[in-house]
């Protein structure tokens, strides 16, 4: 178990979490920008939920990050790529949900906080929506490298849940 944590711990200082850190990078602009186009535009927000609008960013982050991370960064021949894909959606929309999960749950702390007034009239005045939705990134960008390490570009779940289950035995 010491050592199990040892290596997740380790995982996070290599190249190859700089890269995906890069490629997660351009993925998260992209994510943000589609984001904030939708929940920003004057009348949209009236016909679509702030939390939608935030998971619809994350999918199209989605999409280019398993297209860099795929051609540059995790090298797999283990399973085919359609497999790693499938995978890699079923390991995102866990991301997708956990972004919009705790965007919304900051929006509405901030709410009940009083932090929200404190962020758009901060130096940086930028709504109470978009910089919990910075935050969300940020947090699940150390889960999403961990499970598509472990899973996605890799054997995939079925044999990354049995490896775990049968490991202490």
């Amino acid at each position: 178990m010491k050592a199990r944590l040892w290596r997740l711990g380790t995982m996070f200082l290599t190249m190859r979490f700089a890269r995906f850190l890069v490629f997660g990078g351009l993925a998260a602009v992209v994510n943000l920008v589609v984001g904030k186009l939708i929940y920003s535009t004057p009348g949209l927000m009236a016909h679509l939920p702030y939390w939608l609008a935030v998971a619809i960013g994350a999918t199209s982050g989605l999409i280019v990050n398993f297209a860099l991370n795929y051609a540059y960064n995790f090298r797999y021949f283990g399973r085919s790529a359609i497999a790693q894909f499938r995978t890699f959606v079923i390991v995102a929309l866990g991301g997708v949900g956990l972004t919009a999960l705790l965007a919304e749950a900051g929006v509405r702390l901030a709410g009940l906080t009083g932090i929200g007034s404190l962020v758009a009239a901060g130096p940086l005045s930028v709504s109470t929506e978009f910089a919990s939705h910075v935050i969300a990134v940020g947090l699940v960008t150390f889960y999403s490298f961990a499970c598509h390490s472990a899973f996605s570009f890799n054997d995939g779940l079925r044999s990354g849940f049995r490896k775990a289950l049968t490991a202490d035995r």
